[in-house]
Order: C-alpha cells, then structure tokens, then sequence
C-alpha cells in the first residue's frame, strides 16, 4: 500500500490540509472539532528493530518541561489504542507506529484520528493552549 497517497486521500476526505515534503514525510493538519485542528506529521522509513518498512504518525503536545508528570503520562499510554507518550528534541509528542506490510486502511485512519485527538487533548490539559 502507498500510505503516503493514502494519508492524502484521507486528509481529502476528512477536510483536512495535507502537504508532501518528499516521498518519506508529509504533514496532515487534522479538523478536530469544529474550530480546532491538530497538525500531525506522517513518516515512512525503515524500522531499526525490524529493518522493514514503517509508518510513523507523529504530534507535538508541548515543550518539555521539568514540570510534566511524566509517570502519570507514561501511565496514560496503557489506554490508548495505537499511540504512546514520547520525549523527543525537546517536546512531548504523541506517536503511533506500524509496518506498512501489514497496516490497514482503516488502521491508518484510526492512528491518525487519536494521534490528532490525543495530541490536542493534552495540549489543552498541560498548557491551557491551542498551540499545535
């Protein structure tokens, strides 16, 4: 499957903005609820356990900061159902992550939506913000 034209034809379907950087990057600015929209960026590279081909789904919460509960939100990742908590170049993001061999259309959609949810949800939570 082309999961990148597959993530546009989403962002088509679903009123969202879509833009390709290059054939392993592209970003989806996500409608949320009415007025809010969450952007996530979409990553296809290979994986470093499995040496086969991923799709990561990718959205900044906030910066980090010493602040953070960071026990509680790595806690929080066993009630998602694709995406977990991570710390990466300094913000906290969520991610979801899966082998392009095996992803379903569905599935593609359904990261992409909690991705976009949760990332916003916890933006507004730790920050008080729409930031991202």
């Amino acid at each position: 499957m082309d999961i990148m034209n597959y993530v546009q034809q989403y962002a088509e379907q679903i009123g969202g903005q879509f833009t390709d950087y290059d054939h392993t990057k592209s970003v989806v600015v996500v409608p949320i609820n009415g007025s809010r929209y969450q952007t996530v960026l979409a990553i296809r590279q290979v994986s470093a356990v499995s040496g086969r081909d991923q799709a990561i789904f990718t959205s900044k919460v906030c910066e980090y900061n010493p602040g953070l509960d960071l026990k509680l939100l790595m806690e929080q990742n066993a009630n998602f159902d694709f995406s977990k908590f991570v710390l990466e170049e300094g913000f906290l993001k969520v991610e979801a992550s899966c082998l392009t061999s095996s992803v379903s259309q569905d599935q593609i959609r359904e990261m992409i939506q909690e991705v976009a949810q949760l990332a916003d949800h916890y933006e507004l939570k730790l920050t008080g913000k729409d930031i991202h």
